[in-house]
């Protein structure tokens, strides 16, 4: 059986702006989001320790990795999901006829040069899918939380984003390898 912990990064240092996958800074350095974790994660006692390639992901489960003595990998899979051409852009900036379009059907059309929600739940699926038998730790983003509450909890999208995920919140999953 698969069971996984997930945590939310550390709070960003940017307010108003779509940053999906760009890198941006957390209000906790690597180290500081690793020592606040730690405790729940040692004992949880992971046999893997997953994160995405972004800075606020990679760094503290990098560094949780050589503390615990676990192995860390990175996989693009683990993502936030592609805002496209609105990445790194004020909300408020956004062409508003953009931004009315999407959010009209956000579940099926994606943001200009973005990735669709099913493209995102399906990139995310494949790693679920991928894990093995274990207990495994996830540094990630909240879309992530979110996919995985719809691919490994069976919610609809539409309640999935209901439940707000806060920063360096904990959520767990199972499921079957």
């Amino acid at each position: 059986m698969i069971r996984l912990l997930a945590i939310r990064h550390a709070p960003v240092a940017v307010e108003g702006i779509v940053y999906g996958q760009t890198d941006v800074p957390t209000t906790l350095d690597g180290a500081a989001a690793a020592a606040r974790i730690e405790p729940v994660v040692a004992e949880f006692a992971p046999a893997i320790i997953w994160s995405s390639d972004a800075v606020r992901c990679r760094e503290p489960a990098a560094l949780l990795g050589e503390r615990l003595g676990v192995p860390h990998r990175i996989d693009e899979r683990v993502r936030e999901m592609s805002y496209g051409d609105w990445e790194g852009r004020a909300w408020d900036a956004l062409p508003r006829t953009e931004l009315d379009e999407w959010m009209a059907a956000w579940q099926t059309r994606s943001p200009p040069g973005g990735e669709t929600v099913a493209g995102f739940t399906e990139r995310v699926a494949a790693w679920w899918r991928d894990l093995d038998a274990g207990p495994h730790f996830l540094m990630a983003h909240a879309g992530v939380v979110h996919c995985l509450d719809v691919v490994a909890d069976g919610l609809a999208w539409g309640r999935a984003i209901e439940e707000r995920l806060g920063f360096l919140a904990a959520k767990r999953f199972t499921g079957n390898s």
